[in-house]
């Protein structure tokens, strides 16, 4: 086979894993970022993100990103080999500097994984999104010194550079700031939330005779429609009791206007009864498998 044909072979295998390798760094700091957002959740809610995150992380980093990495090195030596007169052209040092960089990139990111994996958090969340902007900043001057080679305008190529800087500060900013908005609204309908369970708890107490508790959950940051309470009580004979006691279930679901919980959304929300022996008989005492 002609030595052209296999370089150009070479070169598209190149090309196809330096994808696959730059769309894993992309998403393994996405991960990242939604790792360490998820341990300001409840400790149950934590551990299970955590658990299913460390298993993305690794099966992302293992099956694609590490081996693509790996595979573009090699294909960029067999070139290498085959054009050694690449090797004298200043663009390529530039070039292979940047590739450096973004190797050690990688392995900054290999090591966050084994970090997070442990529980240790050393960045932040704002931190990590300017970290997975350099990914980005590396790329283009990759990029632009394969593609121009020697004709690459420096002063344009850096002010280019600048500006992009500035953009992507820019949008992490700007993402911050609706981001935070966003959280706030968030916090004043988990607080709404909270004061409805609590009036629920003391509808609840002055009418049951027994034990009982108020579980609620429901992606109401998504939609507050999507809300729903349970009153959790012993017996099926209590929960009977209460979901046939005359006007109960309409204070309960006044207490949805009293606080101010979005109009829209007051219909569409539930609340119902539920008692450990129907739990323990339907779902062998496991409740959370029971409501899901």
């Amino acid at each position: 086979m002609d030595i052209n044909v296999i370089y150009k072979y070479v070169l598209a295998i190149h090309i196809i894993f330096v994808v696959c390798w730059m769309a894993g760094l992309f998403y393994i700091v996405r991960l990242f970022i939604y790792h360490t957002e998820a341990q300001e959740k409840p400790e149950d809610e934590r551990k299970i993100l955590s658990a299913q995150f460390e298993i993305m992380e690794r099966r992302l980093w293992n099956a694609i990103t590490k081996p693509s990495m790996y595979i573009v090195v090699i294909a960029g030596i067999t070139m290498l080999t085959i054009i050694p007169a690449w090797l004298r052209q200043p663009w390529l040092h530039i070039k292979l500097t940047f590739v450096i960089l973004l190797i050690v990139y990688h392995f900054i990111c290999q090591d966050k994984i084994k970090q997070m994996r442990n529980g240790i958090f050393k960045w932040t969340s704002p931190q990590l999104r300017l970290w997975n902007e350099l990914a980005t900043l590396l790329l283009f001057v990759i990029v632009i010194c394969a593609v121009v080679k020697d004709q690459v305008n420096w002063p344009y190529t850096i002010i280019g550079l600048i500006v992009l800087v500035f953009l992507l500060m820019a949008g992490v900013k700007i993402y911050k700031h609706f981001r935070t908005k966003s959280i706030k609204q968030d916090d004043v309908l988990k607080n709404k939330i909270l004061s409805i369970k609590s009036d629920i708890s003391e509808i609840i107490g002055t009418n049951c005779s027994e034990k009982y508790w108020i579980d609620w959950y429901g992606a109401y940051e998504i939609d507050p429609k999507n809300l729903v309470f349970w009153v959790c009580v012993q017996t099926d004979k209590m929960k009977k009791a209460l979901e046939e006691m005359p006007g109960l279930i309409n204070d309960l679901r006044n207490l949805l206007k009293k606080h101010n919980y979005p109009l829209e959304a007051q219909a569409s929300v539930h609340i119902g009864f539920e008692s450990q022996e129907t739990v323990d008989r339907v779902s062998g005492g496991n409740w959370y498998h029971h409501f899901k």
